[in-house]
């Protein structure tokens, strides 16, 4: 897990600040949209001829794990497609140090890294943002036993959702604040 921790925060460095707060947008909008595309994939096609040998043929052990793969590979695609090709951009002001912009495109990767692996615990979980349903898999448990940083990760994703919403919204405020 530390692993994909650092390489998206190696990769925020790359493509830099605003294009990381893209990132975190479009992985918001991501997660909603795979949840979804989960719980219709359940919905439609659970339990039919088609999708078991479709499980058989993926090694997929049982239609919850079949939701869970669905909903994280939709939510990786859709997080690489916005960060790629989404059709809108965010342009922060470049008025600080650089010193004061290396710290904030430092805080925004780690916040994105965050938010992506979150969500991607959440979805392993079998928890859905828009249902509400719980279903905790064991392989979710396994992991969290076995990883302090799983286990803080999943503790605190509250607080992996909503920081990054909240710093966007304060440094977009404090940004027009500074520019009038």
């Amino acid at each position: 897990m530390i692993v994909f921790f650092v390489i998206i925060v190696a990769y925020s460095f790359i493509i830099g600040r605003d294009n990381t707060l893209k990132v975190i947008l479009g992985t918001y909008v991501a997660m909603v949209a795979a949840d979804a595309t989960g719980i219709l994939f359940a919905k439609y096609f659970g339990g039919s001829e088609f999708f078991m040998k479709l499980l058989k043929f993926a090694s997929v052990g049982n239609e919850e794990e079949a939701v869970i793969f669905v909903k994280v590979l939709v939510f990786v695609i859709l997080v690489i497609m916005f960060a790629v090709r989404g059709a809108f951009e965010v342009d922060t002001v470049d008025d600080s140090s650089s010193i004061i912009r290396l710290v904030m495109t430092l805080l925004y990767a780690g916040m994105s890294a965050g938010l992506i692996i979150s969500a991607i615990l959440v979805f392993i979980s079998g928890v859905s943002f828009i249902d509400g349903g719980v279903q905790t898999s064991e392989a979710l448990w396994d992991l969290y036993n076995r990883s302090n940083l799983i286990r803080s990760i999943i503790t605190h994703s509250a607080v992996w959702f909503s920081i990054p919403a909240l710093a966007f919204l304060i440094h977009s405020l404090q940004t027009h604040r500074a520019g009038e």
